[in-house]
């Protein structure tokens, strides 16, 4: 016994010529490269404005990563998570260690009831 669905056409093979394909399959991995390593999959894209925000800032932050990648020297594929953290760390050092103090800060209690006393000062170099 077979089932149809009217209104639905069968799926035809278009033979999509093979340069097409490379490319789509190239494009299919910026996104989620800029997806997921970015952590752009989070942001909102229920509006056209939405999705134009999503995609200078999904750009900026690829080529962002890419130039620091290349100015370091590395190689042909870079690990985009590493190449990201590094891009973090040279161009916004204070965003990078503000995670680190603000888990300092919430520990701070624990460490007191082990005797350990942590004090933090801002050095102006």
């Amino acid at each position: 016994m077979s089932q149809r669905v009217a209104g639905v056409p069968p799926v035809v093979a278009t033979g999509e010529p093979e340069g097409w394909g490379r490319r789509r399959w190239a494009i299919e991995g910026f996104f989620k490269t800029i997806k997921h390593r970015f952590g752009l999959h989070r942001f909102g894209q229920q509006t056209l404005l939405g999705v134009y925000r999503w995609l200078v800032l999904s750009l900026t932050a690829y080529l962002l990563t890419h130039w620091t990648y290349l100015h370091s020297g590395g190689g042909p594929l870079p690990d985009w998570g590493e190449a990201a953290q590094q891009a973090l760390e040279l161009l916004l050092p204070l965003m990078a260690l503000f995670p680190l103090l603000a888990e300092i800060q919430r520990l701070q209690p624990l460490a007191k009831n082990y005797g350990l006393n942590i004090n933090l000062t801002w050095c102006k170099m």
